[in-house]
């Protein structure tokens, strides 16, 4: 899977669509996190204010740091959108317009997740079953709350005199985690904010990554209950042009056979 930054779609996801669920399996069995106040105070906020919905959009503008010492920026835009209880999709788009093949589509219709990839034009779909849920996205889609959040990752508070917004800063604590990111401060609207901006709406998420490339996500349009959206948007959508490469990720255990698949119709705009 491409490194698209998953866990920005994971921990906004995880807002809506919470479930009264136990941690995921592989969470280390240690003494429960030590009780910050005013933390906690704001992750319940945060999960009142989203989990009130049965869906949620947002549209961003994605900056993209590369190349380590010598620093490449690379900018796109997209929007992503969730629902209850584990659907989601997500587009990514280069804004250079010499560059529209750098595209990325993600769809999960709750029993896989389906990639989209333009520049190679492949789609891969990813089984939610036993043995594939190794995945950030995919056990925050399963349904994490706040509690379960903070017995996985380190999570604290960053500049608490802020009137306008809340900060948390988030750290990996499993080698599964480590892996994707090493540093997320994830910024939601304070509780105080003017009239017209909707308290514990997220705003904005810095990721540093293992490898030091970084990406700073700025959210607009942030909408709780979309109306006219039902499962259907969220099903398997083939591409427009022809030549796409499918691909089944392998279940362990499962039967051998020829990758199928489902119909679908157009993904992109």
């Amino acid at each position: 899977m491409r490194s698209v930054g998953l866990a920005v779609l994971a921990l906004v996801a995880a807002s809506v669509l919470v479930q009264a669920q136990p941690p995921a399996p592989g969470l280390p069995a240690a003494a429960p996190p030590a009780t910050d106040p005013a933390l906690d105070g704001h992750l319940a906020q945060w999960e009142a204010a989203m989990s009130k919905g049965t869906n949620f959009s947002a549209k961003f503008e994605l900056t993209r740091t590369t190349g380590g010492a010598l620093k490449q920026e690379h900018k796109y835009g997209g929007q992503f959108l969730c629902m209850k209880p584990n659907l989601a999709r997500l587009s990514i788009g280069n804004l250079n317009p010499n560059k529209k093949n750098d595209f990325e589509a993600y769809i999960c219709n709750g029993k896989s997740l389906f990639e989209y990839d333009w520049s190679a034009k492949k789609i891969t779909e990813i089984p939610l079953a036993a043995g594939q849920g190794d995945n950030l996205m995919l056990d925050f889609l399963g349904g994490m709350t706040a509690k379960a959040a903070k017995q996985r990752f380190q999570i604290s508070l960053f500049n608490p005199a802020d009137k306008n917004y809340v900060y948390f800063d988030i750290k990996p604590v499993l080698a599964k985690d480590k892996q994707e990111f090493e540093h997320i401060r994830f910024a939601l609207f304070g509780p105080n904010v003017p009239a017209g901006i909707t308290p514990y709406l997220p705003s904005q998420m810095y990721m540093l990554k293992p490898n030091g490339d970084s990406e700073l996500w700025k959210f607009t349009d942030q909408t709780v209950d979309v109306k006219g959206i039902t499962p259907a948007v969220f099903q398997y959508e083939e591409p427009k042009e022809k030549g796409w490469l499918y691909e089944k990720a392998k279940i362990p255990m499962a039967p051998a056979g020829p990758a199928v698949p489902p119909k679908g119709g157009a993904v992109r705009p």
